[in-house]
């Protein structure tokens, strides 16, 4: 590692951040990996030129050779028509030479390469081998399919396919090489793992390269020196084509960008600051006014929450209570101390605000609803001068703790306390503190956390966080303390941006919550790639931000949805198994439409988590005894999935579901009743009809049947808004509802894939 931070140090001196492709093989040299034979040709003349021509044709084998720039600059050299690859004729060496000298003067020279056979445009054949450092998750590595096509070929698959990618700090908790290499799509057909493919490397020669790739990334971090860091961090090193030749893998082409190290050592707050902030015993209210405004609305949503008024205050130079609850002139009149005080005034205001309460020693936690800190332009000044203000209470009171700045507030049921500014009439459930169901939202978005739970408010929160711009505590401060309540089963997280290393420590929170039976949801917005701009078919480009946060969390057990209808699908998901774990993937399928039973089979694939088997002949025989009780069998064959016809009535799938459910070869029962059939009860009480589904339905049998069975079922209603109310009365049941069967399938692969 000295000769290489020497190389590092020579560059640096010459005002550069990247080395150059002669340079980068002289790493790879000094790590034992395998580069093809190369010189460097530093002369402009032409005499000279034709000189080294001459050389060129003594000193490198085979009947062809490569010549390219090599130059710190022009880091892509395909894309830049920097590259030859002529015959070892003296003439056509001679004129490639004179090309490249001349089309790129500034270039420090040109590079002879020796021509390493392999085959091009083949799956296998050519990898591209990378690592950089990424400020949530610290180093990662990715391999994918290399070559000049390597990202048009990455952007037709699947995402999530390639690149394969590890955060290099998590490798052991989240399966090792074996697992990385397995997972990687391209290293299957490279190791002769697809039908027709042969063998071309063995796994022990790829393993090599990725742990001496790792050691070089994990060398230069961003890791202050007095914790054994560099002076220097690697930005990005690549190699694509990392090639297949008959001498095994060799790179072909090299890449190193490096800078400074910049450790970043996050301060995270104290656990009684994130405690304080959730479940405070005693609150404050700044910026509440006589006539309604936005403190007046959160001071009511905390008094119908149900909080004690004699420990809540009115921070207000104000000789009468407002609302029944008393005023205090500053801080320091506070006559019990306040674990936390809720700010809602000018944004302006709000740095003096964090000042006086961290000085009177009478307020542990603030949430910070101010908006325009520091997220409209022109407002930075005014962040630093919230930072720093938090700075100086933080040294004051190193438990103090701070949520916000640009947050809707905080909703805790333990705490009996709604500090959201949406008042209860534009809510279509408000917030109720009873019966709250096993699940934290902690989102970066207050808007995102209240449509969702507008949408699904059966979810009912132990904890809603609106974090906001994250000045203090983040996300992930948030995820990792709610997952150590034990009533928590499922923590739902919405985030658009990590603080230095949050990622790790979601992922961390990600693998304990796995480790406890619990599940971490994730939606991660604000996906433009880190390499947004950057020459196509690198590092960069294919493991950006997004890719990296989704290949990450998602080793460490998290569900990282792709849309907000997969977030929804996902909560629900969770939380079902959350009340009934998911012993396995066998699942049946019931239906009553044929296109709904062709969607479930086609949502079983040989190689997915779930398992659609034929069922046994002692299960047959039962389920065919309860089509014949219904007068179904003359018309139905016992299948999976079973389309039991529109002609199935509540009885009937409330008997079907029973059967299978009870059977040893079923772990999960996927059960769809397309409403408008006139079989169904699935309409409440109404004029021009006869139905009520709260009598006898077979939703009121959902709970029963799960609890009798102790295994789960997900409910399918595809239908619109006339049966919103039949939804609801299967939620309540505790069943999760999907509006769509194959929307259902993905979400139960999706959670057995996490397990």
């Amino acid at each position: 590692m000295k000769e290489i931070a020497t190389l590092l140090e020579h560059a640096a001196s010459e005002g550069r951040s990247a080395l150059t492709e002669p340079e980068v093989y002289a790493v790879l040299k000094a790590l034992g990996l395998r580069v093809p034979a190369h010189r460097v040709i530093t002369t402009k003349t032409k005499a000279a030129l034709d000189g080294e021509a001459g050389n060129i044709l003594r000193e490198f084998p085979g009947e062809k050779v490569v010549l390219k720039i090599a130059s710190s600059k022009t880091l892509h050299k395909t894309e830049s028509n920097a590259v030859r690859v002529v015959p070892k004729h003296e003439l056509e060496v001679k004129q490639a030479l004179h090309d490249l000298r001349s089309r790129f003067p500034e270039a420090e020279g040109v590079m002879a390469c020796e021509f390493m056979e392999h085959t091009v445009f083949s799956l296998g054949h050519e990898l591209i081998l990378g690592g950089r450092q990424d400020e949530a998750f610290g180093p990662i590595l990715s391999l994918g399919i290399g070559g000049t096509h390597a990202e048009e070929a990455s952007l037709a698959l699947k995402p999530g396919t390639v690149p394969a990618i590890a955060s290099l700090t998590l490798l052991d908790q989240t399966g090792g090489w074996q697992s990385f290499m397995d997972q990687a799509w391209v290293w299957r057909y490279a190791s002769g793992k697809v039908r027709g493919s042969k063998r071309l490397v063995e796994d022990k020669e790829l393993k090599t390269w990725l742990e001496v790739f790792a050691k070089l990334l994990l060398a230069f971090q961003d890791l202050a020196q007095e914790d054994g860091g560099s002076k220097w961090a690697i930005e990005e090193i690549e190699v694509n084509p990392l090639a297949v030749s008959s001498k095994g893998l060799v790179a072909l082409d090299g890449l190193l960008r490096f800078r400074p190290a910049k450790p970043q050592k996050r301060v995270p707050p104290s656990k009684k600051a994130v405690w304080s902030l959730l479940k405070p015993t005693s609150l404050a209210i700044a910026g509440v006014s006589e006539k309604m405004n936005m403190g007046r609305v959160i001071l009511r949503n905390v008094l119908s929450a149900g909080f004690d008024r004699s420990r809540l205050f009115i921070l207000k130079d104000h000789p009468a209570g407002i609302d029944g609850v008393r005023c205090f002139p500053d801080c320091s009149s506070f006559p019990i101390p306040v674990d936390l005080l809720v700010v809602a005034v000018p944004s302006k205001d709000a740095p003096e605000l964090i000042r006086e309460s961290a000085a009177s020693g009478k307020v542990n936690s603030l949430c910070l609803i101010s908006a325009g800190i520091g997220e409209k332009a022109g407002t930075e000044s005014l962040e630093a001068e919230a930072s720093e203000a938090l700075a100086e209470a933080k040294k004051l009171n190193p438990d103090f703790g701070m949520n916000g700045g640009n947050s809707l507030g905080i909703i805790s049921a333990p705490a009996k306390i709604d500090t959201f500014f949406i008042p209860t009439y534009k809510q279509s459930l408000p917030y109720k503190a009873a019966h709250p169901g096993p699940v934290a939202f902690i989102s970066q978005s207050g808007a995102f956390a209240i449509s969702v739970m507008d949408r699904m408010p059966w979810l009912r929160p132990l904890y809603s966080v609106s974090v906001g711009n994250q000045l203090d505590v983040s996300v992930t401060d948030y995820a990792e303390a709610v997952l150590e309540d034990q009533a928590v089963k499922v923590v739902l997280v919405y985030l658009e941006g990590f603080k230095p290393g949050d990622g790790i420590s979601l992922a961390r929170t990600a693998l304990r919550a796995k480790k406890l039976g619990k599940t971490v949801v994730v939606y991660k917005g604000g996906r433009t790639p880190a390499g947004a701009g950057a020459a196509k078919g690198h590092t960069a480009s294919l493991a950006g931000d997004f890719a990296v946060a989704r290949a990450v969390l998602s080793a460490s057990g998290a569900l990282v949805a792709e849309t907000f209808d997969d977030f929804d699908d996902l909560s629900a998901m969770a939380l079902l198994a959350a009340r009934q774990p998911v012993k396995g993937g066998r699942t049946y399928f019931i239906t009553n439409a044929g296109f709904e039973a062709v969607g479930m089979a086609d949502s079983v694939s040989p190689k997915g988590p779930l398992k659609a088997d034929v069922p046994g002949p002692a299960l047959k025989e039962r389920l065919g005894s309860a089509l014949k009780e219904f007068g179904l069998d003359a018309i139905i064959d016992v299948r999976n999935p079973l389309d039991v016809t529109p002609m199935a009535n509540d009885a009937a799938f409330v008997r079907l579901a029973d059967t299978a459910l009870s059977s040893d070869e079923v772990d999960v029962l996927l059960l769809s009743a397309v409403p408008l059939t006139p079989a169904l009860q699935t309409l409440p009480p109404g004029e021009g009809h006869k139905e009520d589904f709260t009598k006898s339905s077979l939703v009121k049998e959902l709970t029963g049947l799960m609890e009798k069975h102790k295994k789960p079922i997900l409910f399918c209603v595809s239908s619109g808004q006339l049966y919103d109310p039949y939804v609801k009365a299967a939620q309540e049941q505790g069943a999760a509802v999907f509006r769509a069967a194959d929307r259902a399938a993905r979400a139960l692969a999706s959670f057995l894939t996490s397990r």
